[in-house]
């Protein structure tokens, strides 16, 4: 493709004609000429039963009670949930690698999952809470070289239960978690300081916060952050708690009346 027409027509052949079937088959009450999807954007799908356990207990789950006893799809069918997502959400579409905590699946499967995605064209971004890339961070690296990864995301906040380090298993504010935040970014920087030379590609970071009346006077002390460290982070979300798996069987959150 030459620049001119890459300029022109940003977005691949196969793409523009996905995102038209996308538009056609949405109900016409639905549609926006000023919206993102199914206009400029495919939207994003996630895999399932990758790894449906987790060695935290974040009283913000989503996980159901028999999630650390189901065991995990393998990868030839998890990469066909691959090449059905590829279908449905076209060329370069994004496709999250969630489940539980994924990086707790053996590290050559995990590699194996995120150059399958790779090699279908599609963008995979890795979920994650950090803890075992933190212990183990040529595992990064081996997705980046060996895998193609070129996003992740980090999920950090008080919500969350069981991470290394004394300062972080029960955080009182958000603040406390600044430092974990800031090994996390440092993570992202050094990977990509060694990995861009041998792969052309950039490793690209993003952060992901469970908010609740706990934690929702953090908010702005974690934006201040992410506008600190957007060399490393580009995306923040901030996502309300959701009312389903296990936060939904234990009730409010602790110390928070209804």
């Amino acid at each position: 493709m030459s620049v001119w027409n890459a300029f022109r027509h940003p977005l691949p052949q196969e793409t523009r004609e996905h995102l038209g079937e996308l538009w056609q088959a949405m109900p016409e009450a639905l549609r926006d000429e000023r919206q993102l999807y199914a206009r400029q954007a495919q939207g994003c799908s996630a895999t399932i039963g990758t790894l449906p356990r987790c060695d935290f207990a974040c009283h913000g789950c989503y996980l159901g009670h028999d999630a650390n006893r189901i065991e995990p799809r393998s990868v030839e069918e998890i990469r066909e949930q691959l090449v059905h997502i590829r279908r449905v959400i076209g060329r370069y579409g994004n496709v999250q690698l969630t489940d539980g905590e994924v990086t707790l699946r053996d590290p050559d499967e995990l590699v194996a999952l995120v150059r399958a995605a790779c090699e279908l064209e599609l963008v995979p971004m890795l979920m994650t809470h950090g803890d075992v890339l933190r212990r183990d961070p040529a595992l990064l690296e081996r997705l980046v070289v060996e895998g193609g990864l070129s996003e992740i995301s980090f999920h950090v906040d008080t919500t969350q239960r069981g991470r290394a380090g004394q300062a972080y298993r029960a955080p009182r504010s958000e603040l406390e978690l600044t430092p974990l935040r800031d090994e996390l970014a440092e993570l992202v920087r050094s990977t990509r300081r060694r990995t861009r030379r041998r792969t052309g590609r950039e490793l690209r970071a993003a952060g992901t916060v469970t908010v609740t009346r706990g934690n929702l006077g953090g908010v702005a002390d974690i934006v201040r952050w992410f506008a600190h460290n957007a060399d490393a982070f580009r995306i923040a979300a901030f996502l309300p708690v959701a009312a389903v798996g296990l936060v939904a069987c234990q009730g409010p959150e602790p110390g928070v009346a209804e």
